[in-house]
């Protein structure tokens, strides 16, 4: 990729949140001018993104302004009135700008506003920080040790994962507006997307159970959990009934039991098979056993230190922690590389701008000519991704998140299963046969059972590829390579094809071909190290490291047709889960203030599920599949004005018929 998809963007980043400084951070990655604007006189104590200035500015050109300085003034209007997005924080930022400045915003093409709550419900308008989120969401109280009070996860996820959805928003607004001069109006709320990473939760919620915290245990999969060897701590995650078999017979005898054969019988007998495990793993070292597992394909890992991710094998092996100079300190600090690859590519050098060292860059950009939109009030004939054909080879989390957002916006989606079915369609608990977490993962798509060992399969496969225009996958490197579809293969059906592939730890890897699961991710991204309860490292409750990956996959595909639009070609996009976990710990690197005030209360998942916030914001709705089967689904955190996100017939059983592309409509 010779230029970067948003090369001809600029962006003013005024929000004080983590979440608009994550936004921004991901916008200049994928090449865009991003102007953070720094007070000339520093908060006391620093708030949101300003308790680490390092993470908040790198990659990005540096502005003083002052709101009681006219000439700072002027200068940060007529800097917006130049750019094409500007990103807010509007329930955070306390600088009284004057109605000038306000109104120059207004004018821009495409406003971003990151807020707690966003602009309806009863606490729109209240602002709220990263812990009293997570205890408000129930994302705290299904984290932490079942013996013990609930902790929040030790990372920014709410703000960082709002920061992801708000890139993708301005991706899917920037793509609208160059095919239509419509500019439009972005809210992205916390709260909406805390709620959204409640996915392996809301089903057991709403089939009348109680979800609770299981430490290092996965409500929906057993065995997964964290077990000692006898030399340290080792994470071993099955997903599904096949990992079971292979991994019996290195227990031994004890394991081969009916009543473990199937995973809804497991889920029974959690604490037994835990204590199989916890048996025999105690025989073990750290060492050998981690070579077992991977020698027999069971996701496993060790817990990573923060302090010490630089030197953890794939991270290193991929650039994922820079060492750079900090022109404020004078020293050393650490800063993340991007979290993507396309592929043969390395990661570009970041830097840490000097403050106000933007401003020339600043005055050169306001003798371009201007963006021009059309008034907000015009027709957006169809959704912005109408028109669009994806395939998706996903199981679990990443990819069928990144596919089914991509469905709300207008794309059709295909999801290619094999002959038995995605293994979450075993996940309990189920509705009338069907597993209602498969069903929220999915969302609105069609569905076709493929054996791609099969030559006519693999025949009618290369036919949909031909004339699609995104492929998302997030099987093992190299399993797609062995059906018959590697990337070149790929590149000679559809020269056009964009091919994103999600993994554990990319494909240009240290660990060719290991298998991994959000846990394993948590464990060795750093993330489990700064979520402690009493000491013991613990996972995040929810997926986190499967749900980033998995907006990961929806940012890099949306930047990708930027790309293939200015180009005319396609590209190959290599995501490691793991950069994304490391790149979640990045507020920690450099010693800055963490928040400290554990909220004293922990909302249960029912009680965030029915909470007049989430009612009032329609959150969770009910929607019907194609057998007329009601499911509780949720609505997505991305609120664009014009081209809002939109779910229709939710998907159903696998067809053994052939599908065919719908007809192109723009």
């Amino acid at each position: 990729m010779s230029h970067k998809p948003y090369s001809n963007i600029h962006v003013v980043e005024l929000g004080a949140r983590t979440g608009a400084s994550t936004c921004g951070r991901l916008l200049a990655d994928l090449g865009a001018t991003v102007y953070v604007i720094e007070a000339r006189s520093a908060s006391k104590p620093p708030k949101g993104k300003w308790r680490d200035r390092i993470a908040a500015v790198a990659g990005k050109e540096s502005l003083l302004a002052d709101p009681s300085n006219p000439d700072d003034i002027q200068a940060l209007t007529e800097l917006i009135s130049a750019c094409n997005v500007v990103v807010r924080s509007s329930d955070l930022d306390e600088d009284h700008w004057p109605a000038s400045l306000y109104q120059a915003i207004a004018d821009c093409p495409i406003v971003c506003d990151i807020t707690a709550f966003g602009s309806t419900g009863p606490l729109a308008g209240r602002s709220s920080e990263e812990w009293e989120l997570q205890a408000l969401t129930g994302i705290m109280h299904t984290t932490g040790l079942p013996t013990e009070p609930p902790i929040p996860v030790g990372v920014p996820v709410v703000e960082m994962s709002s920061g992801l959805y708000a890139a993708a928003a301005i991706s899917v607004a920037l793509r609208v507006h160059a095919h239509s001069g419509i500019g439009q109006s972005i809210e992205i709320a916390l709260y909406d997307v805390a709620i959204n990473t409640l996915t392996t939760f809301v089903a057991p919620h709403y089939a009348g159970l109680q979800p609770r915290r299981l430490g290092n245990g996965h409500g929906m999969a057993v065995p997964w959990n964290a077990y000692n060897t006898s030399d340290g701590w080792i994470l071993i995650c099955t997903t599904n009934d096949a990992q079971w078999n292979r991994l019996k017979p290195l227990i031994g005898s004890a394991a081969d039991r009916e009543k473990y054969a199937a995973l809804k019988l497991r889920l029974i007998y959690r604490e037994e098979i835990d204590a199989l495990m916890r048996d025999w793993t105690s025989t073990q070292t750290l060492d050998a056993l981690e070579a077992l597992l991977n020698q027999s394909g069971i996701p496993c890992g060790r817990i990573a230190a923060i302090d010490s991710l630089a030197q953890e094998p794939n991270l290193k092996f991929r650039g994922t922690v820079q060492q750079v100079a900090d022109p404020v300190s004078g020293t050393t600090a650490k800063v993340c590389s991007a979290i993507y690859r396309f592929m043969g590519q390395s990661p570009s050098r970041v830097c840490i701008p000097e403050p106000d060292s933007g401003r020339a860059a600043a005055k050169a950009l306001l003798l371009r000519p201007k963006p021009v939109s059309q008034p907000r009030t015009a027709n957006v004939a169809a959704q912005a991704l109408q028109g669009l054909r994806v395939i998706e080879i996903g199981q679990l989390t990443t990819a069928p998140l990144a596919a089914r957002h991509l469905a709300t916006l207008g794309a059709e989606v295909i999801k290619v299963e094999p002959p038995d079915g995605e293994s979450a369609r075993a996940w309990e608990p189920k509705r009338n046969g069907i597993s209602h977490f498969f069903v929220v993962s999915n969302g609105e798509k069609r569905s076709i059972s493929l054996d791609l060992q099969n030559a006519d399969d693999r025949d009618y496969m290369s036919e949909l590829i031909k004339d699609a225009d995104i492929l998302l996958e997030n099987m093992k490197p190299g399993a797609l390579a062995r059906m018959g579809f590697g990337y070149e293969r790929l590149q000679t059906l559809n020269p056009n094809l964009i091919y994103c592939a999600i993994s554990g730890f990319g494909i240009h890897s240290a660990y060719p071909g290991r298998a991994a699961v959000d846990t394993v991710i948590q464990a060795m991204s750093g993330i489990m190290d700064t979520t402690r309860s009493r000491g013991t490292p613990v996972k995040a409750g929810i997926s986190v490291a499967d749900i980033a990956g998995g907006q990961t996959g929806l940012l890099l595909v949306l930047a990708a047709l930027a790309w293939r639009e200015q180009t005319g070609q396609g590209c190959a996009i290599d995501i490691s889960m793991q950069d994304v976990g490391a790149w979640m710990t990045q507020y920690q690197w450099n010693g800055a203030q963490a928040q400290s005030n554990i909220p004293a209360f922990a909302s249960s998942v029912g009680d965030a599920c029915t909470h007049e916030q989430t009612r009032a914001r329609e959150l969770i709705q009910l929607h019907q599949d194609a057998n007329g089967q009601s499911w509780e689904v949720f609505a997505s955190p991305m609120r664009l004005s014009l081209t809002p996100a939109r779910l229709g017939t939710l998907i159903g059983p696998t067809s053994r018929d052939r599908l065919r592309w719908r007809p192109r409509t723009h």
